[in-house]
């Protein structure tokens, strides 16, 4: 081999070394969105989840959390991640509703009769279309977090059966299953910000809320409401999702670390959802807020008050997928 032959050899070679050493160092920086606070369930399951990324890919993917909604509320932060300005975040099913109302699925009333029962929806049929509905916005779930069972809180009375919430001013999500709900327990529904609702509940503007007990601990409302009774109508589920922009700039090696953090997170915080929610009713007895459970006659009651939004939700989300969340009442 001549020397210039050579030397060209040995300038490739470098060059390609070079060239790998660059990839190598290249690093990912992700931030993740989150309104919760440090006395939310989902919050060290979300430490840990950043923790493995950046140790699994040897710190080449950077990992920030932001807390409390400072980089939105959770529609603002799930458009950010389909164009890319936030990479990964915890949202809600109602959230992605307003992008593909199949979402909506979730906000039927009495779906879930439990954990293990929400828990084979999500992780099965139900939950891979959705996951399917979720890649068409430009966005992935990595895990199917939840946030538990929503009941209702006011300041009137106990409510036992639906003719308890006759013509109570009950505050509910921005969403037209919430509403239809309600109207059909003879509730007034009032849609509103979630930001707005201590102040609303203070002020007497509504008589109550529904929310999980968690939630409902955590904002402190049992100063402001005297009633907490667990109807436990909608489940609420709180997806981690990321950017698939951003999923697909990885290296393989470093999708597969996302992807196995995001199923330890899904474990993670559903065993500490299930733990921290019969800690927090008992904490809730505690305070000046009585709780009440409802018997197996008046759930009953409550499921045929609600039956019809089913024929209604059909409408609004598909006849298709709204037949595959029937199958889970029998499961």
């Amino acid at each position: 081999m001549n020397m210039k032959r050579f030397l060209s050899l040995a300038l490739c070679a470098s060059m390609l070394v070079a060239s790998a050493s660059a990839v190598s160092a290249k690093t990912y920086k992700m931030k993740i969105h989150s309104t919760g606070n440090e006395r939310n369930q989902s919050t060290p399951p979300l430490r840990q989840f950043a923790k493995t990324v950046e140790e699994k890919t040897n710190g080449d993917v950077k990992v920030t959390i932001h807390f409390n909604g400072v980089l939105g509320g959770d529609r603002q932060a799930t458009e950010g991640m389909q164009l890319g300005t936030i990479e990964c975040g915890i949202t809600t099913t109602s959230t992605l509703g307003t992008f593909d109302p199949r979402f909506n699925v979730f906000d039927l009333p009495f779906l879930f009769k439990d954990y293990e029962t929400a828990y084979k929806a999500m992780d099965g049929e139900l939950g891979d279309m959705l996951e399917k509905a979720c890649l068409d916005q430009g966005l992935r779930i990595l895990a199917w977090g939840v946030n538990g069972f929503r009941s209702i809180s006011n300041s009137r009375k106990p409510i036992d059966v639906p003719a308890d919430l006759g013509g109570l001013k009950i505050r509910c999500m921005e969403n037209q299953l919430h509403v239809s709900t309600f109207k059909a327990l003879g509730a007034n529904p009032t849609p509103m910000s979630f930001s707005e609702l201590y102040t609303a509940l203070s002020q007497g503007t509504v008589d109550g809320q529904d929310n999980p007990p968690i939630l409902t601990f955590s904002a402190k409302f049992y100063e402001v409401q005297k009633y907490y009774s667990l109807t436990r109508h909608v489940f609420s589920v709180a997806p981690l999702v990321m950017s698939e922009n951003f999923f697909q700039r990885l290296p393989k090696e470093y999708q597969d670390v996302v992807l196995a953090a995001g199923k330890q997170y899904e474990a993670d915080v559903r065993a500490a959802t299930e733990n921290l929610e019969a800690e927090t009713i008992a904490e809730l007895e505690k305070t000046s807020m009585k709780v009440n459970s409802i018997n197996d006659e008046n759930h009953k009651l409550f499921v045929e008050a609600t039956a019809p939004i089913y024929e209604e939700a059909e409408k609004l989300v598909g006849k298709d997928i709204v037949d595959v969340a029937r199958s889970c009442l029998n499961n």
